[in-house]
């Protein structure tokens, strides 16, 4: 065996790995890993988890609202008028962006909705974030602000996903001091899977909410690919529908939605993510909502997964690669089920992604070089 040539050999596969993780992290593989995460989620759903939880609408507060509402800004009005209109639609529970007043009023027009409120992560609610039963994670960053009283009306914080290409990085719990406190979206998380948001609890880097798990990376984070745009409405198209649905009955188009109201008035700024359209904050942050729902979020893997498949790939090589053709078509069939099996169990059981065009293309690649090399008679008989 010429030693240089097989050392080689085993280079150019380390940086081939490397490129097609790096390409990876770009986005290249969207497509791909988008439909292999859903067939991880549809294949891994817990029997409390075999259907959907609820679709979420965004209602969007805009200028016209405003001035019909004779303010300059969402308020504690507006809020009750959207808890109103949502409670009548049927909406499984509302959500309201940035209100700091006294939330009773909204509370007593939900009628018994859930109700609960999103602030941004810079400007926290003066009664303090509601706190999550349990311990947070050592990783997990800050929140300013304290941590308020358990209430009827809960309070969690707004960070919109990170990341304009590949996969979207989504903060989802934080800590207040010793005490673990929920975004936005885990408050909406919880409501969805019919629990209160007194049985939501920190364990480790797990939340639970009755018998739901939500898996988070060591800084509180999960990572989802975009796919679906969640609804998005007006508040004036609500507060018609609602007076329509009252006049007309029927079936109400919103019922067990998660309805969330958030200001796009010229104030907001709109940015544009990649080749996306221009969008709120509140905007991109519904969008991480469709990957909650349908048990998309993920993690990454460790730093060591891009190492173990070299290695898997230098066996290859060195193995079946240099028997015969067959040898290898039959060991490329079985890296193909192997993978797809241990992608299985891994994301099953700890959510995390094993990627799957990097992997294989690069175990791919192991098969086509050991074969090619052989052949040659690079590594000798």
């Amino acid at each position: 065996m010429n030693r240089t040539i097989a050392l080689a050999m085993v280079a150019g596969l380390a940086l081939l790995a490397a490129w097609l993780h790096r390409e990876h992290a770009r986005g290249t593989f969207d497509v791909i890993e988008s439909g292999f995460v859903s067939w991880l989620a549809a294949n891994t759903a817990d029997k409390n988890q075999a259907r959907y939880l609820p679709p979420l609408t965004l209602v969007l507060y805009d200028e016209e609202a405003s001035e019909l509402a004779g303010t300059t800004r969402l308020a504690l009005l507006d809020g009750t008028l959207f808890a109103r209109a949502a409670s009548r639609l049927g909406a499984l529970a509302a959500g309201v962006e940035g209100i700091g007043e006294d939330p009773s009023r909204m509370i007593e027009a939900a009628e018994g909705m859930p109700v609960f409120g999103g602030y941004d992560w810079q400007s926290p609610p003066g009664q303090g974030w509601t706190p999550v039963a349990g311990a947070p994670a050592a990783g997990w960053p800050e929140a300013p602000g304290v941590a308020g009283r358990m209430g009827r009306f809960a309070r969690g914080f707004i960070v919109p996903p990170e990341g304009a290409s590949g996969a979207r990085s989504i903060l989802l719990a934080a800590r207040n001091g010793d005490r673990p406190v929920p975004s936005f979206l885990t408050l909406a998380w919880t409501v969805a899977n019919g629990s209160r948001w007194s049985d939501l609890q920190a364990q480790d880097d797990v939340l639970t909410a009755g018998s739901a798990r939500m898996f988070l990376a060591d800084d509180g984070a999960a990572r989802f690919l975009p796919g679906n745009e969640p609804r998005t409405m007006t508040m004036n198209e609500v507060l018609v529908a609602s007076e329509k649905f009252e006049r007309e009955g029927g079936v109400s188009p919103f019922r067990d939605h998660i309805m969330v109201l958030a200001r796009a008035t010229a104030d907001v700024a709109r940015v544009a993510v990649g080749e996306m359209e221009a969008a709120t904050p509140a905007e991109r942050l519904a969008s991480a909502w469709e990957a909650l729902r349908t048990n998309r979020l993920f993690l990454p893997p460790a730093w060591w997964y891009p190492v173990a498949v070299v290695l898997a790939g230098v066996v290859l090589v060195f193995g079946p690669a240099r028997r015969s053709n067959r040898a290898a078509l039959t060991a490329a069939l079985l890296t193909v089920l192997v993978f797809a099996l241990v992608a299985l169990g891994v994301f099953g059981s700890t959510r995390v992604l094993l990627p799957a065009a990097p992997s294989l293309l690069t175990l791919g690649a192991a098969l086509i070089i050991g074969r090619a090399g052989h052949r040659a008679g690079w590594f000798g008989k």
